[in-house]
């Protein structure tokens, strides 16, 4: 039996969001606490440094147990998601990019969302080409920094420190969530650290925990011996398994893994058996 599960969402909302609806359906409330409800059932919630002790053999978490957390650093986290951990006493790590906090920019893939409508293939611009989108919307009148002020699509230092009061971790997400597999492995390195370094330079987090935006595909060994000595924990995104001696950590995806939870975590299991990854 895995011992244990992280899990992770993006956003929680039962508002259509531009940015983001284009992209994939996110889950509404009701979905959500549906979601909850059942690994509540059958899982105990632990903190990031229940994870953290689990991992290294400090104090291995001795009954099924999942672990919740959100990527990209959104809204939505403060405003809808934090009354529902406070009332079912759930812990949670939002991972952030730090070039994103406090609406200072704009993730490549919200912006081709925000396309989409009058330039469908915008959507299949990527990372090393994203200044594109840049360009069509100066061409098509969108103003991205409009947007990020009247939107206010990400979380600010404030509701970050926040969250962290009660009871939240705060990890890093890269610097601007770039597909790891199209940089150079010195770059990969440097978007890992320098937002490693910005959650504990401005939150005080004693660990450094890193979630792999995208996927953690393509990435070396030689990327992990790199940043090992300064972070703490990998995430990925690759349902239940481990690597690097227990210290990468793969989630289930709660969003597109299934249509609910029970569906998600069982899809999860019977992957992990078949592969003979065991916690």
């Amino acid at each position: 039996m895995f011992k244990l599960l992280p899990v992770f969402y993006h956003t929680v909302s039962d508002e259509y969001l531009p940015h983001i609806c284009p992209l994939y359906k996110p889950k509404t409330i009701r979905e959500f606490e549906a979601d909850l409800e059942f690994l509540l059932k059958h899982f105990r919630p632990v903190s990031m440094e229940e994870v953290r002790l689990h991992t290294t053999g400090e104090k291995r978490i001795s009954r099924p147990a999942f672990h919740l957390s959100f990527d990209d650093g959104l809204r939505e986290v403060y405003t809808v998601v934090l009354p529902i951990l406070e009332r079912k006493g759930i812990p949670a790590t939002v991972f952030v990019n730090s070039a994103f906090v406090d609406n200072r920019d704009l993730f490549f893939r919200y912006k081709a969302a925000l396309l989409a409508g009058f330039m469908p293939e915008a959507l299949k611009i990527n990372y090393l080409n994203r200044e594109k989108l840049d360009e069509v919307a100066l061409n098509l009148g969108v103003d991205f920094n409009d947007f990020l002020q009247k939107q206010q699509p990400y979380l600010t230092t404030g509701e970050l420190k926040t969250l962290q009061q009660k009871g939240f971790s705060i990890g890093s997400h890269s610097i601007d969530h770039p597909l790891y597999s199209l940089l150079s492995e010195e770059e990969q390195v440097r978007q890992t650290l320098q937002s490693c370094a910005y959650v504990q330079n401005t939150f005080a987090e004693k660990q450094a925990y890193f979630a792999f935006p995208f996927t953690e595909a393509g990435v070396s060994d030689g990327f992990f011996q790199k940043i090992f000595p300064a972070v703490d924990l990998t995430f990925g995104i690759s349902g239940l398994r481990t690597a690097q001696n227990g210290r990468h950590l793969g989630r289930i995806d709660m969003e597109t893994y299934g249509k609910n939870a029970k569906q998600s975590v069982y899809k999860a299991y019977i992957k992990g058996f078949l592969k003979k990854w065991i916690y």
